[in-house]
């Protein structure tokens, strides 16, 4: 932490720019499940009926499996609706079939094409898919039944999506970190991140990072990403301030006087009852950003990096920052609704509640 600034500063510039994640266009993407095609509430139907004709669970899954043959996705459609995830039957699957030689694919999306694995697959749906859809075979009226499948679908998404909103929020900071600079033009590892957020860290020393800038053979500024939108309760609460003191333990024992500066992207409701977590990672980062003020990550980069940016900041907010801005001697200019637009025209890159632009 910067001799200019104490931990309570720090908590102070935590919760003024705390992420509201019920209105990020990030988080929303998750929020609002699509309609369900017609070609999908079709093959539902198909196996609403084959269940109310007092079909065998071996019956359903060959009607399942007809239709998943046709289209791939109906599966996932299926296990949602059955109140599944793509993991689960795996696992289920996996510890049905233990000792015995049947090859269980990676995604559900294989398993009909696998007779083996189907044998024990297709029943095991089946049964889930009864449990739910079976009230649903008294509904005589088409369309009647296509409105209740949609309201099935809209209640089943939350728990569906659960799973892969926690693995995509997990490595949103670094994305949008990676996009940042990468809009920028400053170099950092692993350079895919901007595209693929789910890429292997850099490791330094045995140490992972989420990123590194502007290499890992020639690193200068080290980020550690850690978001919480929920009250983790005990488990895994220190996690983040752990790690960030580990590396900056690692950082100062393997460079000494030359090392490089440790940055952390730390933002969420969830660090308010995981006080002790936060002020750790306040306390052991040289520096740290949250998502409105990412722009700070872009103008230690670029101080690394020996290339000069220009930030654009609402009115006020450069007194707010002053010690941090005057630390990296970095030139600001007003940020408004009228200079917004001509900013972007020539190229501005938006870095949270900033514009930034490179001028070197």
């Amino acid at each position: 932490m910067s001799v200019q600034e104490t931990l309570e500063q720090r908590r102070a510039e935590f919760e003024a720019h705390v992420w509201n994640h019920s209105i990020d266009p990030f988080q929303a993407s998750f929020d609002f499940r699509r309609r369900l095609s017609p070609p999908e509430i079709e093959a539902t139907k198909k196996v609403v009926r084959a269940i109310a004709a007092g079909e065998s669970d071996e019956q359903v899954a060959a009607v399942v499996r007809r239709e998943t043959m046709r289209n791939g996705d109906v599966i996932f459609i299926l296990l949602q609706l059955a109140g599944l995830t793509r993991n689960k039957i795996l696992s289920d699957l996996r510890a049905a079939t233990a000792g015995q030689r049947v090859a269980v694919p990676n995604t559900p999306r294989l398993l009909p094409n696998r007779p083996e694995a189907w044998k024990v697959a297709g029943p095991y749906l089946a049964k889930w898919l009864r449990g739910v859809l079976e009230p649903l075979a008294t509904i005589g009226d088409a369309e009647e039944l296509d409105w209740v499948l949609e309201s099935l679908n809209q209640a089943t998404w939350p728990g569906w999506i659960r799973q892969e909103r926690a693995k995509r929020q997990g490595h949103e900071a670094e994305h949008r970190l990676a996009v940042l600079l990468a809009s920028l033009a400053l170099s950092f590892e692993p350079a895919q991140k901007a595209d693929n957020p789910l890429c292997p860290d850099v490791q330094i020393h045995s140490v992972s990072f989420d990123l590194v800038v502007p290499s890992a053979s020639a690193v200068a500024l080290c980020f550690k990403s850690t978001v919480q939108t929920s009250n983790i309760g005990q488990f895994g609460e220190s996690k983040g301030a752990l790690e960030v003191t580990e590396a900056g333990a690692m950082l100062r024992h393997e460079f000494r006087s030359d090392r490089p500066i440790l940055m952390a992207m730390v933002d969420g409701v969830g660090f308010r009852s995981n006080r002790a977590g936060l002020d750790g990672i306040l306390d052991k980062a040289d520096e740290f950003c949250q998502f409105s003020t990412v722009w700070k990550a872009a103008v230690v980069a670029a101080n690394v990096s020996d290339t000069a940016i220009r930030i654009y900041l609402p009115a006020g907010d450069a007194d707010r920052h002053s010690e941090f801005l005057n630390r990296y001697a970095v030139s600001v200019g007003l940020l408004d609704e009228a200079t917004r637009a001509d900013l972007l025209a020539a190229d501005a890159v938006e870095a949270g509640e900033a514009l930034a632009i490179r001028t070197v």
